[in-house]
């Protein structure tokens, strides 16, 4: 998966630097298979077996709770470059001691909506609807959306959940057209939001949507949708956005033959890179020594600067010095930045 290819890359990138203390980083792979016993399991045989000196997972918000508790239980760095409930940062602000050793790179659910917000202010929807695959952190989102742009006048004319095993397009993409919003977001990331979109367009040609990101940021996938209206797809960066990010962009397409989609492998890239840079500054890859580090330092990625707060989120959002993400439309020719405005 991308997910894994990111993290390889950035392995391979931190070796080139010379590695940690003289010796190669190497990672290990634990398959989730999208369940939590599995995750669990997967993550102590990785600490107990493989005796690996961190985690970097997990992908669903259900399975990286539960590798939480492995964390904790053997006192391990877990850094979460995907995971999105908050559920993660508040066992952390609450249980500190117990959760101390968990951070999360990617955004939170309310940051996540915060920067959605601002998007749609910048474009001056004021209706919008939203439509995602019936999974928790699908609704925790939607939820945290409509209570954030409510004070901005921004409201939903629309909401629905479909299967993410068996999806009743039609009906749901009809219902969505026929409420007249501005513009559909798209809170699926995966492959059943470039199916669902196809279904969008014939319903309404010219009705402006939103991906979250994840496989609309994937230019084979995008390239396969109509673009009679504007496809807008939100990512943690993308090429051009900085030298970095352009620079990992190419590193990674030059290796896996394609681009990246700008969230689930450029988040994973970024843990690992924080991770590498954190044993370094610490002269150490033990936990008690790796923590204080990580609470104090700023580490540089691809989509900025990383810097955590106290229940070890990193912090994104639209405030001074806050990691931003962007947003890039879809162009018959390749996708272009639009937001922030540069």
């Amino acid at each position: 998966t991308s997910f894994v290819q990111a993290a390889t890359l950035a392995v391979e990138q931190a070796n080139a630097e010379g590695g940690v203390f003289g010796q190669p980083v190497t990672i290990v792979v634990g398959d989730t298979q999208g369940r939590v016993d599995v995750a669990k399991a997967e993550a102590l045989r990785l600490v107990s077996r493989e005796k690996v000196s961190a985690l970097v997972g997990a992908y669903l918000s259900e399975e990286t709770v539960g590798v939480m508790e492995v964390a904790a239980a053997q006192r391990t760095v877990l850094l979460v470059p995907v995971a999105a409930t908050a559920e993660i940062t508040d066992k952390v602000r609450r249980e500190y001691t117990r959760y101390r050793y968990v951070f999360r790179l990617g955004y939170s659910l309310p940051q996540w909506a915060e920067m959605v917000a601002a998007f749609l202010s910048d474009r001056k929807v004021r209706r919008y609807a939203f439509v995602g695959a019936g999974i928790r952190w699908n609704r925790e989102l939607g939820e945290t959306l409509e209570r954030i742009v409510a004070p901005r006048g921004i409201a939903p004319a629309y909401t629905a959940y479909y299967s993410p095993v068996n999806p009743a397009f039609d009906t749901v993409a009809v219902a969505a057209a026929a409420a007249s919003p501005d513009i559909v977001i798209l809170a699926d990331p995966g492959r059943n939001s470039v199916s669902f979109l196809k279904r969008l367009r014939e319903a309404a040609p010219a009705l402006p949507a939103l991906s979250v990101g994840g496989a609309l940021g994937d230019a084979r996938l995008a390239a396969s949708v109509p673009l009679s209206a504007p496809v807008y797809v939100q990512a943690a960066a993308w090429r051009g956005v900085s030298p970095a990010a352009t620079a990992y962009v190419e590193r990674y397409e030059r290796r896996y033959g394609a681009p990246p989609v700008g969230y689930s492998d450029t988040l994973p890239y970024d843990a690992v890179t924080v991770l590498v840079a954190a044993w370094r500054k610490a002269g150490s890859a033990a936990t008690e020594a790796v923590v204080p580090v990580l609470e104090r330092g700023t580490f540089p990625g691809v989509a900025g600067m990383y810097r955590f707060d106290a229940a070890h989120q990193a912090r994104w959002g639209t405030g001074p010095g806050d990691l931003r993400g962007t947003v890039v439309r879809w162009e018959r020719d390749g996708a272009r930045i639009v937001f922030p405005p540069r």
